[in-house]
């Protein structure tokens, strides 16, 4: 009862930050898009007001639907939904451009003879109504691509990697990667089965999943993560816990993840021996885990290799790719696999996720002795299911020795 209280209070936060996330979008949409329409001021006040619903569907559909992880609407309302708040992104960004364009338009006017006057004809262009029609069609192909692309079954990326102090016997192994799986009511049991189906197709050695694998309680998604049970692999099916847990109930879903095979690494670690060399793969607990709504333990990378062999090569799953400098400290760590930016969703968005990352954003990078990989994801938080240009994944790695 105290979980569904305090998980209450925080929704309504939430919510209210989606209220103003709406205030803000649509008053862009306004002075961008709506003031330009051929339209009396009432019918533009009702457009209006018809934008900020959809600008602030989170709030909306949380305050009829509920949802403590995602959004618990029929799935049906958020595919609508997301179209519409996607729509209204796009019309942001190319209204935001259009005033841009106008302002610099009526500078150059002013010039003197046919260059002023050309420029004259092209401001009334961009006012006139086909302008803002363009912008309409525009803004809906991109925002149901970008749908699209947020909502099919991810496909498979094969590659082969690198990792310099990888150790010899283990050249060859091969890893499947599904991060950020977000089982929803949006991305539900038809999508997950799937998705399994494609990895099991693949026959990995190890599967990986590196957090932010469910949206809502274990009551709401128990049929949705159902399929997770016929993951299977040789060395094991591992995981770690990404913020989503903890905002979804991680103390429900640890024994429930249990009972579908997969292995939680919550500041701990298990030895497996491919080829009958010994690996370490390590898990850490996510940095939600200190808010004092939750006050669990925080990642601890000393908890999590106590007992370890030493002079044994660790691979970590955390969530989060912003402690990787700090992990990189300790020798032993040769492989850190994360997830949580989904790629960056959007061109716009991307120097943003980097930047509140660490400078991590997506794929391979090199940090001393360790190697880093954030991977894309395969689902998204079904409050803004968008991508454009970062498509999910399940990655399959066959992980060479140098």
């Amino acid at each position: 009862m105290a979980f569904i209280k305090a998980a209450g209070f925080f929704v309504a936060i939430w919510c209210q930050m989606f209220v103003y996330f709406g205030i803000v979008l649509t008053a862009g949409v306004f002075l961008g898009f709506i003031i330009f329409l051929p339209f009396s001021w009432p019918v533009r006040l009702i457009l209006s007001l018809t934008a900020f619903l959809g600008a602030a569907r989170v709030a909306v559909l949380r305050a009829v639907c509920g949802g403590i992880g995602g959004i618990e609407a029929p799935k049906i309302i958020l595919f609508i939904t997301s179209f519409i708040q996607g729509l209204l992104v796009i019309l942001l960004l190319l209204g935001l451009a259009r005033l841009l364009i106008l302002g610099l338009s009526f500078l150059l006017s002013f010039c003197p003879g046919w260059f002023g006057q050309l420029f004259k004809t092209f401001r009334s262009l961009i006012i006139g109504p086909k302008a803002s029609l363009a912008i309409l069609l525009i803004s809906a192909v991109i925002s149901g691509y970008s749908l699209y692309e947020a909502a099919r079954v991810p496909r498979v990326r094969e590659a082969e990697v690198t990792i310099p102090a990888w150790p010899n016997a283990l050249d060859g192994l091969t890893v499947a990667i599904l991060g950020d799986m977000h089982i929803s009511r949006f991305f539900d049991e038809p999508w997950v089965r799937k998705v399994v189906d494609r990895t099991m197709d693949l026959k990995p050695d190890l599967i990986l999943l590196p957090g932010d694998m469910v949206d809502g309680s274990v009551e709401q998604r128990k049929n949705d993560v159902a399929p997770l049970a016929d993951l299977k692999a040789p060395f094991g099916v591992l995981a770690s816990v990404g913020n989503h847990e903890y905002y979804s109930g991680v103390k429900e879903w640890l024994p429930a993840f249990e009972k579908l095979g997969l292995k939680i690494l919550y500041n701990s670690h298990v030895v497996i021996l491919p080829h009958g060399a010994p690996l370490i793969i390590a898990g850490l607990t996510d940095l939600t885990a200190l808010e004092p709504r939750f006050n669990l333990p925080g990642p601890s990378l000393e908890q999590a290799l106590a007992g370890a062999p030493p002079d044994v090569p660790v691979v970590l799953l955390e969530h989060r790719p912003v402690r990787a400098r700090i992990n990189a400290l300790n020798p032993r760590i040769i492989w850190q696999i994360s997830g949580h930016t989904h790629g960056g969703m959007l061109p716009i968005l991307k120097s943003a996720v980097r930047k509140v990352n660490g400078g991590f954003v997506v794929c391979w990078y090199d940090i001393e002795k360790l190697k880093l990989f954030v991977q894309p994801g395969l689902g998204l938080w079904n409050g803004f299911p968008m991508r454009l240009f970062d498509p999910s994944e399940i990655t399959f790695l066959t992980v060479r020795s140098a």
